[in-house]
């Protein structure tokens, strides 16, 4: 069978020869990593995938070089063969071998990550890859898919050749169905299988049965509604008997939702899941220089605003949110620096000069670690071009560090533009003013939204602004009517998505308001994994779904999309609201320190912030710190009692909703006496 070798290669051993298949390839001996170029890679990615020892060159021409004349591809091969051989002989590995007729790999001396999970499956263990991504197999040799028409449809046939022997070796871990407890390997293994397969109802029902035997039917009943949606949209089918009849069971029971206790070492491997998406290029585009005095300081911020928006959308880059990049510009930058605290490989910058309506923009594309220029451009072009000007730097930068993107995927990610550039500036305005602490700023923002749409009143933006306006008026203890600012906010963003259906944000915003206005969680995660889908690098996305994740009860989640969130923006003077969302989930899994620390950081930035100060001020009485709790309490009080109308409107779980209003009680009670 086509597959992978599961033999294990021996440790210890100097000149062995190591693959890694998922995700972006890569090659080393010893550590070192090889040089090679991408038919190279893919040469020796099909050899160890498809356990062949040797093979004629003729085949490995019909696969990397199908579209090429025969002499040219034949020529073409002995490159690679000889850059293989050139690299692995200086570092002395002896794996590798050629003839006039034929290619030879030892396979069995050559480790890869594909191999050492399927091995690992086979003896019981789950691999740590496993739990890092959704459908492990999908994203074997990602990065080399469309090097060859041939290649990409002999990927396509292996894929699911090892993603059945990986789903075949987990389900052999997983508990009998008559089975009610579930050990910690069969519940660590159906969520192996749920990662690969999230519709494999099997381990749907182990998922389930272990969400109930910690109390957590809140998470038991959105695991089999996510099931229930899948299902129905997929195939127009309902779930299997036996999982139906386990949610009965459940439902008839209703214990109280209890937080599963979860070990700091099982948050931080939580959290830390977050650095597998480091496997991609990291880039962040620092603000451009202004050399023309005319030029006003929006202008510029919209040429970055536009370019992090194309890059973003594209899985094969992770790219650092606008709200980390803000940084002075220098005339002497220390790019090196800059890269280390973004955590971004690659920055771009660069300046822009404007002389009456002819703009010019220079940019320059750097590797942080080496300070040495990837790649140098000049772009000239009107003002009424400016939009043009910045989807051509945005191309060239994903032409050279994702030179496999194609051209549909570059297409899509050039995002629907304004009618008016005023309207483009407006918004970026306005969502900056948004989040200022001073009521009247906050206001303005409004304004400002209004006055874009009214400009451009097809593009959707302004109007998914506007929807977090309102949500944010609400959270901040301003609105007079919450019910009916909730209302206007959903409003807001179904017309932002009806505008365009396409747009990152407008699903971003319309799916998180259906969990924060109409508590339509399911539905909601549901949107917003849509959303990471046509953007996965938008930092308010997993923001969002980390608060969702609250709701539902996904208290890991949520701190893995939070971390996810400062990971893309590092230095965004917004993260508070990550920052938020870990108080909720720490405070959810009774790890009050925690909770308190991440809810004053917060506070700090936004005393007022009423969500944020329920579950510091929850945390503390539950601490026993009473007089700090009390020196946060004024901005919840009303007419001199401390408000807890809110109660009746909030999405969180009931479990949290109990222990705040415990909380609140007594805490009112003190301040009687």
């Amino acid at each position: 069978m086509s597959g992978v070798d599961d033999k294990a290669v021996g440790k210890g051993e100097s000149g062995r020869l190591r693959l890694n298949i998922i995700g972006t390839f890569s090659a080393s001996v010893d550590g070192h990593e090889l040089d090679l170029s991408r038919k190279a890679q893919a040469l020796l990615g099909y050899m160890k995938l498809s356990s062949s020892r040797q093979l004629p060159r003729t085949k490995l021409v019909g696969l990397l070089w199908s579209e090429k004349e025969d002499s040219l591809a034949k020529g073409s091969l002995r490159q690679s063969l000889s850059q293989i051989q050139r690299e692995l002989k200086a570092c002395g590995c002896k794996h590798f071998h050629a003839d006039q007729l034929n290619v030879a790999l030892e396979i069995e001396q050559v480790a890869s990550d594909v191999a050492e999970i399927v091995s690992d499956a086979e003896r019981g263990i789950v691999h740590p890859l496993l739990l890092a991504y959704d459908r492990l197999t999908d994203h074997i040799l990602d990065d080399l898919e469309g090097i060859d028409p041939a290649f990409s449809d002999w990927l396509a046939e292996t894929r699911p050749l090892i993603h059945e022997r990986l789903i075949d070796a987990l389900t052999k871990l997983l508990p009998d169905e008559v089975q009610t407890t579930v050990s910690a390997a069969g519940e660590t293994a159906a969520k192996a299988i749920y990662r690969l397969d999230c519709e494999n109802e099997r381990a749907v029902r182990v998922l389930i049965k272990g969400h109930a035997a910690a109390g957590n039917i809140g998470a038991a009943l959105a695991v089999y509604a996510r099931l229930w949606r899948q299902l129905e949209d997929a195939y127009d089918i309902e779930p299997h008997k036996l999982t139906q009849d386990l949610i009965a069971t459940l439902r008839q029971q209703q214990p109280e939702p209890v937080a599963r206790p979860v070990q700091p070492s099982t948050v931080a491997q939580a959290v830390g899941l977050a650095g597998f998406a480091a496997s991609r290029p990291s880039v962040a585009v620092l603000p451009f220089r202004t050399l023309s005095p005319n030029l006003e300081p929006q202008f510029t911020i919209g040429i970055v605003d536009s370019v992090v928006q194309a890059l973003s959308s594209l899985k094969e880059l992770f790219v650092i949110s606008r709200g980390s990049t803000m940084i002075p510009m220098l005339q002497t930058l220390d790019l090196r620096a800059i890269g280390r605290d973004l955590n971004a490989q690659y920055l771009l910058h660069g300046s822009i000069q404007r002389a009456g309506d002819l703009i010019r923009i220079s940019t320059e594309l750097v590797a942080t670690e080496s300070v040495e220029v990837v790649r140098a451009d000049r772009l000239s072009g009107t003002a009424a071009d400016v939009f043009d000007l910045q989807d051509r730097i945005a191309v060239e930068v994903i032409r050279s560090l994702a030179p496999q993107v194609r051209d549909r995927e570059l297409h899509r990610a050039m995002q629907k533009r304004p009618d008016d550039l005023d309207s483009y500036q407006l918004a970026l305005v306005g969502y900056d003013q948004m989040f200022s602490p001073d009521y009247t700023t906050f206001v303005t923002a409004r304004t400002n939204f209004e006055r874009a749409h009214v400009l451009s009143p097809a593009w959707a933006p302004p109007l998914s602004y506007s929807a977090i306006w309102h949500m944010q008026r609400v959270a901040r203890g301003w609105s007079a009517n919450a019910l009916s600012e909730l209302d206007t906010a959903r409003a807001l963003a179904e017309r932002a998505l009806e505008r365009n259906s396409a747009d990152p944000l407008a699903n971003v915003v319309s799916g998180y308001t259906l969990s924060q206005c109409k508590h339509d969680h399911v539905g909601a995660l549901k949107q917003l994994n849509r959303a990471i889908e046509l953007t996965p690098n938008l930092a308010l996305a997993f923001a969002y779904r980390a608060a969702v994740h609250i709701r539902c009860e996904l208290y890991l989640d949520a701190l893995r999309d939070a971390a996810i969130n400062l990971r893309l923006s590092p230095r965004d003077r917004h993260a508070w609201f990550a920052e938020m969302i870990s108080a909720q989930a720490h405070f959810a899994m009774e790890d009050l320190d925690a909770a308190i620390e991440h809810a004053t950081r917060v506070a700090a930035l936004l005393p007022n912030n009423q969500v944020n100060l329920r579950i510091l001020i929850a945390a503390l009485m539950e601490s026993g710190r009473l007089d700090d709790a009390q020196a946060y309490a004024r901005p919840l009080m009303s007419e001199g009692e401390i408000d807890l109308k809110w109660i009746a409107i909030s999405p969180w779980p009931k479990a949290i909703l109990v222990r705040i209003e415990t909380a609140f009680s007594r805490l009112a009670r003190m301040l009687r006496h």
